[in-house]
C-alpha cells in the first residue's frame, strides 16, 4: 500500500475511532502506526523557537503517547497507563515515557511501582528535569517531605525557570511548616512571573493559612487583577473522589486534614469552611471560616460559611456580625472572590429561615446546576429547592 492511501484510510478511520470505547480507541491507532514508513535515526524538532536534533522515535510511540497523555488529562489512568506501556515496548529508551508511567502509577496508589519507573527514567537520562519533579510531586503526595524537597530543588537546577517546580518547593515548604521560606520563594517567583496568577493563588492560601492579612489582600488584589470574569482561570473542579475525601475529614472533624486536602485539589481555603457549614459541622466551619476571613476580610464564601455556622449554633451577636460584614464587604466593591454556588444556596437557605422567602430568592438569584461531581451542592440545591417551593405553597 502507497503512503497516500495509508494517510487516506487513517483519516477516515479518526471519526469512526472517535466513536468508540478508550480500549478500542487504543487498539485501533497502535495498528495504525504499524504501517508507519523507516525514517534517519536522528531527526530536527523545533522546541520553543530552538532547532534540537535528537534520535529519532517511533511513530506509534508518538500515537500511544499522546493517547495516554489525553487519557490521563481526563483521569483515566487504566488507559493511560496501558497507553504509555504500550509506547514504552515500541521506544524503551525514552526518559519521558517512563516518568508519565511513573507519574500513574503514584496517582494509582502504587508506590513501588511508580519508584522503579521514576528510577528508570533517570537511569536513561540522569539530567532529566520533569523526572525529578514528577517524583518530587509523587513524595510529596505520600507525605515523604524531605526526599521530595530534594528531589525538587534538583529538579529546579536543571532547569530553573520552569514555574511548576518553584511553586512545587514552595508547597513542600509550606508541608514542612517553613512557611516563611515558602513565602519567600513564592516572592521570588513573582519577581520574574509577577502575572503568574498560580504564584499569587499560592502565595494567597499560606496568607490565608497563617493568618498573613497584608500579604492575603495583596495576593487578592492581583488575583482580581489578573484573573478572567468568571475568577476561576480556567482551573478544572476537583474530581468527585477528591471532594468525598475532604467531606469525610470534615464529618470526623479533621480540620488540619481537610485542609491539606482541599489545597491539594486546588480548592479555596473558604470552602472548606463552606463544605463543613453544609455538613451542619459548626466548629469547623466557624474555625476555618474565621481564619479566611482574618486573613481576607473581603472574602464572601467565608462570612457566608461563618454566618451558617453561627446560626446552626444559635449565636445570634457572631451571626449579626457576619451579615454586617458581608454587607460591608458588598457596599464596599466586589468581593475578594464572590461566594461560590455552594456558598449562595447556604445564605439563601439561612435567609429563608430567618427572613422569608422573598429575601432568599432575591439573594439566590439565577444559579447555574451544581456540578454533575460534587453530591453535595446536589443535595443543598434540592434541599433549598424543596424549602422555597414548600414555602410559596404554604404563602396566602
Amino acid at each position: 500500500m502507497t503512503a497516500p492511501r495509508r494517510d487516506r484510510r487513517a483519516r477516515a478511520a479518526l471519526p469512526r475511532a472517535a466513536r468508540l470505547g478508550s480500549l478500542a480507541w487504543l487498539a485501533l491507532l497502535a495498528l495504525l502506526t504499524l504501517e508507519a514508513g523507516c525514517a534517519a535515526p536522528r531527526v530536527a524538532r523545533a522546541v520553543d523557537g530552538h532547532v534540537l536534533v535528537g534520535r529519532r522515535i517511533d511513530a506509534r510511540a508518538y500515537a500511544l503517547y499522546a493517547i495516554g497523555a489525553e487519557a490521563e488529562a481526563r483521569g483515566d489512568l487504566a488507559t493511560a497507563l496501558q497507553a504509555y506501556e504500550l509506547a514504552e515496548e515500541s521506544d524503551p529508551d525514552s526518559a519521558d515515557i517512563w516518568t508519565r508511567i511513573g507519574a500513574v502509577h503514584c496517582r494509582r496508589g502504587e508506590q513501588q511501582a511508580a519508584d522503579e519507573a521514576f528510577a528508570r527514567a533517570r537511569a536513561i537520562d540522569p539530567d532529566y528535569e520533569p523526572a525529578y519533579r514528577e517524583h518530587a510531586r509523587c513524595d510529596l503526595a505520600a507525605g515523604r517531605l524531605e526526599a521530595a524537597l530534594g528531589r525538587v530543588e534538583r529538579a529546579i537546577l536543571l532547569d530553573p525557570d520552569r514555574d511548576d517546580g518553584l511553586l512545587l518547593r514552595a508547597e513542600v515548604l509550606r508541608r514542612l511548616g517553613r512557611t516563611d521560606d515558602a513565602r519567600r520563594a513564592l516572592r521570588a517567583s513573582l519577581v520574574r512571573r509577577p502575572r503568574s496568577v498560580d504564584a499569587w493563588r499560592a502565595l494567597h492560601a499560606i496568607a490565608v493559612e497563617s493568618g498573613d492579612r497584608a500579604s492575603a489582600e495583596q495576593a487578592a488584589r492581583r488575583l482580581r487583577e489578573l484573573a478572567p470574569p468568571g475568577g476561576a482561570a480556567g482551573r478544572p473542579p476537583p474530581s468527585r473522589g477528591a471532594l468525598a475525601e475532604l467531606d469525610e475529614a470534615l464529618v470526623q472533624g479533621q480540620l488540619r486534614r481537610a485542609r491539606r486536602l482541599a489545597r491539594d485539589a486546588d480548592l479555596p481555603p473558604a470552602e472548606v469552611a463552606v463544605r463543613a457549614a453544609a455538613l451542619g459541622r459548626a466548629g469547623e466551619a466557624r474555625e476555618q471560616a474565621e481564619l479566611v476571613s482574618g486573613a481576607d476580610p473581603a472574602s464572601a464564601s467565608a462570612l457566608v460559611a461563618l454566618a451558617v455556622a453561627a446560626d446552626l449554633s444559635g449565636d445570634v451577636g457572631a451571626l449579626t456580625r457576619a451579615c454586617d460584614a458581608l454587607h460591608a464587604a458588598a457596599a464596599g466593591g466586589a468581593p475578594t472572590v464572590p461566594p461560590s454556588p455552594l456558598a449562595r444556596l447556604l445564605f439563601a437557605e439561612l435567609l429563608f429561615r430567618r427572613v422569608g422567602r422573598d429575601a432568599a430568592l432575591t439573594w439566590l438569584g439565577p444559579l447555574p446546576p451544581p456540578g454533575a461531581a460534587d453530591p453535595l451542592a446536589h443535595q443543598v440545591a434540592q434541599r433549598v429547592q424543596r424549602e422555597l417551593a414548600a414555602g410559596a405553597t404554604a404563602a396566602p
